[in-house]
C-alpha cells in the first residue's frame, strides 16, 4: 500500500520556492486534436470521463501539497487526494475567426497564470473555436511534480496508441485518503529532514572517493570541467522577466532532420541545437543585438538511472556553446557535434557528484526569502549571465496517439522562463515530427513567431547543403 505522505526532495521543492520570485514554475503541452465523431461538440465532458477512468494509473494527478508545520522541512505530497475534475478540466472558446495566432496568444496568457496550491497542481484547458475544426488541449502541471521523463510516464497513462472508444460515464471514484493532522505532518517533516541530513553525511566519503577516482582516471577531466564553465554574452533575453508570456511553435519533419544528421555525421540533438543556433543568430542579427561571442544554451540533462520510473525530478543543467559566432551552418553543426561529444563524457563521469536533494529544515523560509531577494534586487541583471537560452530535447512517441478517442495531430511542449533567462525552446519528437514549443517573456520577445519561423528556414538551409 503506498505511503500517504511523501516528502519532496530538495530539487522538487526548489520549484515551489522559486515561485516567490514571481515566475510560475509549471510545464505542459499543447495538443491539437481531432475528436471522434460525435464528441467534438462537448469534448470537455468526454475528457473528464476519460481522466476519471485513468486516475488509478495516474497517481500524480491525485497529489496535493501539504506544508510542513513551523517550516520543519520541505513540503509534503499527500497521496490519493480527492480530485474535482470539473474544476481541473475547464472549457474555453476562441473568438471568431479562430486562427492559430489567436490560439498561441491565449496559450501565452494561460501559461502566465500560476496554479493554485490548495488542490492538485495541474490543470487542463479544452479550447474550442478553431476555424480548422480541431480542438486544442493545453495542459499544465507544476514542475515540482515531475520532469520531462516523468511527463512521458504520465502521458502513457492517459494516451492510447489506437482509437479506443471514448468513455461515456465516469468510472468508479478511487479511494481517497484523509488530510493528515498537524502532528502527523510534523513527524513526517522531521523524519525526512533527519534522513536528508544523514544521507548527505553518508554521501561525503563516497563523493570524495568518486571525485578522486575521476581525477585519476580521466586525464585532468576536473580541470577541463572547471575550464568549461564560461560566462555568456549579455543579450535581450538576459533580463528581468515580467508577468506576461508569449508562445510560438514549429513542426519540422523528423526524417529531414535525421537525414541532415546522417549526412554530416552528427547526432539528432546536434542538429536540433544547430537549428536553434541559426534561428537565434538571424533573430538577434535582424534586431542588431547579436553579440560577437557565441551564445550559450542551458541544457537539462537527466540523472535518472536506467529503469528508474519515479514521478519526480532527476535533472541537472549543463552549458553548451551554440557557436552563433560562426556564419556557416555546416561548420557550426560540426563544431557543436564535437563540443557535445566532450560534454556527454563529462556528464557521464560526474553524474554521481551532482546533488538532487538537500535538507529541508527551515528551507521554506530561507529558500523563499532568497527567491524574493533575487527578484526584488534584479540580481539576474546585475550578475554576468551563464546562459542566454534554455534548450531542452525530450524523446517522444514515434507513433500517433489518441486521447479520449481523439487523434493527437500535434504535441507541442510548453516550458518555463526565469529572471535572467527569458527564452525557453523545448522540443519533443512525435509521430514523425519534431515539435518545438517556444516560451518567452512577452516584454522580451513579443513576436516570438519570427524566431519559430527561423527554425523552418534553418532546416531548409541545411537540407540545401545536403542536396548540393
Amino acid at each position: 500500500m503506498p505511503r500517504r505522505l511523501h516528502t519532496l526532495s530538495g530539487l522538487d521543492a526548489a520549484f515551489l520556492y522559486l515561485e516567490a520570485a514571481g515566475t510560475p514554475m509549471h510545464v505542459g503541452s499543447v495538443m491539437l486534436l481531432r475528436p471522434a465523431r460525435g464528441h467534438a461538440r462537448d469534448f470537455q465532458r468526454t475528457l473528464i470521463a476519460h481522466v476519471a477512468e485513468r486516475l488509478p494509473r495516474a497517481a500524480v494527478l491525485r497529489r496535493v501539497l501539504q506544508e510542513a508545520p513551523l517550516d520543519l522541512g520541505h513540503p509534503l505530497w499527500r497521496e490519493g487526494a480527492d480530485v474535482d475534475l470539473e474544476s481541473h478540466i475547464r472549457k474555453l472558446r476562441l473568438r471568431a475567426p479562430g486562427t492559430p495566432e489567436q490560439l498561441w496568444r491565449l496559450i501565452g496568457e494561460l501559461h502566465a497564470e500560476p496554479l493554485p496550491r490548495d488542490r492538485p497542481l495541474w490543470q487542463f484547458s479544452v479550447i474550442e473555436g478553431l476555424k480548422s475544426g480541431e480542438v486544442a488541449l493545453y495542459t499544465k502541471l507544476h514542475h515540482a511534480l515531475l520532469d520531462g521523463q516523468g511527463g512521458i510516464a504520465l502521458g502513457q497513462a492517459l494516451l492510447d496508441t489506437r482509437p479506443r472508444r471514448p468513455a461515456h460515464a465516469a468510472a468508479a471514484r478511487p479511494s481517497t485518503t484523509a488530510a493528515p493532522n498537524t502532528r502527523e505532518l510534523a513527524a513526517s517533516a522531521m523524519r525526512a529532514s533527519a534522513q536528508q541530513f544523514a544521507k548527505l553525511l553518508r554521501a561525503v566519503p563516497a563523493t570524495l572517493k568518486l571525485a578522486s577516482s575521476a581525477a585519476l582516471h580521466t586525464s585532468g577531466l576536473i580541470q577541463r570541467l572547471r575550464d568549461s564553465v564560461v560566462l555568456a554574452p549579455r543579450t535581450p533575453f538576459n533580463a528581468q522577466v515580467g508577468a506576461q508570456r508569449s508562445f510560438a511553435v514549429a513542426s519540422l519533419p523528423l526524417q529531414e532532420v535525421k537525414q541532415v544528421a546522417r549526412h554530416f555525421g552528427a547526432s539528432l540533438n546536434d542538429v536540433v541545437l544547430t537549428l536553434c543556433a541559426s534561428a537565434l543568430r538571424d533573430y538577434l542579427r535582424r534586431r542588431k543585438a547579436l553579440p560577437a561571442q557565441s551564445l550559450i544554451a542551458a541544457m537539462p540533462v537527466s540523472l535518472r538511472a536506467a529503469g528508474n520510473a519515479e514521478v519526480n525530478n532527476q535533472v541537472s543543467m549543463v552549458q553548451c556553446a551554440l557557436h552563433t559566432d560562426i556564419a556557416d551552418p555546416v561548420e557550426r553543426l560540426r563544431t557543436i557535434a564535437a563540443a557535445t561529444g566532450q560534454l556527454k563524457r563529462q556528464v557521464s563521469a560526474f553524474r554521481g557528484l551532482i546533488p538532487t536533494d538537500f535538507p529541508g529544515l527551515a528551507a521554506p523560509l530561507w529558500a523563499t526569502g532568497l527567491s524574493r531577494l533575487w527578484a526584488r534586487a534584479r540580481i539576474a541583471e546585475r550578475l554576468p549571465p551563464l546562459a542566454n537560452v534554455a534548450i531542452s530535447n525530450v524523446p517522444g512517441p514515434p507513433v500517433p496517439l489518441y486521447l479520449a478517442g481523439a487523434k493527437v495531430l500535434h504535441y507541442f511542449p510548453v516550458s518555463i522562463v526565469t529572471h535572467g533567462l527569458g527564452l525557453n525552446i523545448t522540443v519533443n519528437s512525435y509521430a514523425g515530427s519534431l515539435e518545438f514549443g517556444l516560451v518567452a517573456c512577452r516584454d522580451i520577445a513579443p513576436k516570438l513567431d519570427a524566431l519559430a519561423n527561423g527554425l523552418t528556414q534553418a532546416l531548409g538551409a541545411l537540407m540545401a547543403k545536403v542536396h548540393k
